[in-house]
């Protein structure tokens, strides 16, 4: 009608959504930190070094990849070394020649993994760290190589190693049931023609630090029973040695620190380093270095 106001209809404005909770920030504490570093002249005889400003314990945590020798790389460890740092731990991955690229037994791997850690403990001394107490840790193959590399140095007066931590364990260089035929190759030619000298389960007990092992019971690769006869020769001889078969967790599982089988490990991992990666009482009241 002429003349007639019309009014229009007015829609409520629909409601605005929640706003999403703005993500926990957790600041990453000051660390010294060291990628990439050559020890050696070939190219995968590099590490990286992070030493946090405070420290738990002024011990180093040398990690030791997987890969069956042949594949793999010392950045696999890269995430789980700075999850370390940001619990207060001096950590360097180390990495080695390969089979087929620069190694041809296994002594070249233990010779590149010793070379490396006495590369990283004189980096990691910078930084306020010890410059001679390392606690190793090894992932899946790794694992045996850094068995093998902690029971070489129980007698080197340099370097103290004083725990080994192996996750996934590989405790032995001989053929078990189910072994593939590429991984039967791969033990082969780690052990070259000095087997009995390079498997942990050859070696004797007393040799080795106090040990953690921990291994996934869904491991297709190695029997957790390998890991079980690896405890019990430890024990045996009276020397310290803690299993825990994890649930659900395969054969390399500490690669992601932030997931389950990561976690669940960690939470083993941690009380284990808090105790043995301190340098002995009785040194340092003699050097008047406490950890911090």
């Amino acid at each position: 009608m002429a003349g007639q106001a019309t009014v229009a209809e007015v829609q409520p404005l629909a409601p605005s959504p929640p706003l999403a909770p703005a993500p926990l920030e957790f600041p990453m504490p000051a660390l010294h930190a060291v990628l990439a570093q050559p020890y050696g002249q070939h190219p995968r005889q590099q590490m990286d070094v992070f030493v946090p400003e405070r420290l738990t314990a002024r011990g180093l945590v040398a990690l030791i990849h997987g890969g069956w020798w042949s594949q793999g790389r010392h950045q696999d460890l890269r995430q789980l070394a700075l999850h370390l740092a940001e619990l207060g731990f001096a950590s360097a991955t180390i990495g080695h020649r390969q089979f087929g690229d620069g190694a041809r037994s296994g002594n070249d791997l233990v010779d590149d993994v010793k070379a490396g850690i006495a590369k990283a403990l004189e980096e990691s001394a910078i930084a306020g760290a010890s410059d001679s107490t390392v606690v190793l840790l090894g992932s899946g193959s790794g694992s045996l190589t850094a068995l093998t590399v902690a029971s070489q140095l129980s007698g080197d007066a340099r370097i103290r190693v004083r725990g080994a931590i192996a996750c996934g364990v590989t405790p032995t260089l001989e053929h078990w049931e189910g072994c593939s035929s590429t991984m039967a190759k791969a033990l082969d030619q780690f052990a070259g023609n000095q087997r009995h000298l390079l498997s942990p389960m050859d070696l004797p007990a007393a040799s080795l630090p106090p040990l953690l092992l921990l291994h996934g019971d869904s491991d297709t690769d190695v029997p957790a029973k390998l890991a079980q006869r690896l405890h019990a020769h430890a024990v045996a001889a009276d020397e310290i040695s803690t299993i825990a078969v994890l649930t659900g967790v395969g054969h390399r599982f500490i690669e992601q620190p932030l997931e389950r089988g990561a976690h669940s490990a960690l939470e083993r991992i941690v009380p284990f380093l808090s105790e043995y990666a301190r340098e002995p009482e009785r040194e340092r009241l003699f050097t008047g270095i406490a950890d911090r």
